[in-house]
Formats: C-alpha cells, structure tokens, sequence
C-alpha cells in the first residue's frame, strides 16, 4: 500500500472552508493578479473582473477603509459595556 495522499473531495461555492472561499471567488472570476498588485493584489482583481481603472478601485479601497474604521471603533465603543467598578 502506498502512503499517497487521497484526493480532496469536489470543492462546491457553498463549502464554509478557505478552499471554498477561493473555489468562489474563482467562480466570479477574482483573482489576484501576478503583474500589476503594489500589495498583496485585492486592489487589482476588482478592476481587472469589471473594467475598471486600477487607480480608481485603489482610492476607492483607501477610502472605504478610512471612513469604515473610525465607524466601526465608534460602533465597538458604544456596544461595549464598561467594567464594573469594585470596591476594596
């Protein structure tokens, strides 16, 4: 018997795994590309899938990500219960 390793089942869109998190982003055509990324290419799948201008989806991540972040601390800030005060 040989110890080779034994084939993955079919990856589906609907496999909650990182292997079906990538099987759906290539069903939708996004991936990142080898030439023209700066970082890690996610700015650069979304203009190459819908014809856009690679600067233009870069400003507009940069964008998202400065405005989401100060919403999302303020957002954190207010659920978050505040400790309870002990006395000693």
């Amino acid at each position: 018997m040989s110890a080779a390793a034994a084939p993955h089942p079919p990856v589906t869109s609907h496999d909650n795994s990182l292997r079906g998190a990538r099987a759906w982003f290539a069903e939708k055509g996004l991936s990142r590309p080898r030439k023209g990324r700066l970082l890690a290419g996610f700015s650069a799948s979304f203009p190459r899938r819908y014809d856009v201008n690679p600067l233009v989806a870069r400003v507009i991540g940069v964008a998202t990500i400065l405005i989401l972040t100060p919403l999302l601390y303020v957002g954190a800030w207010i659920l978050m219960p505040a400790d309870v005060e002990t006395t000693a």
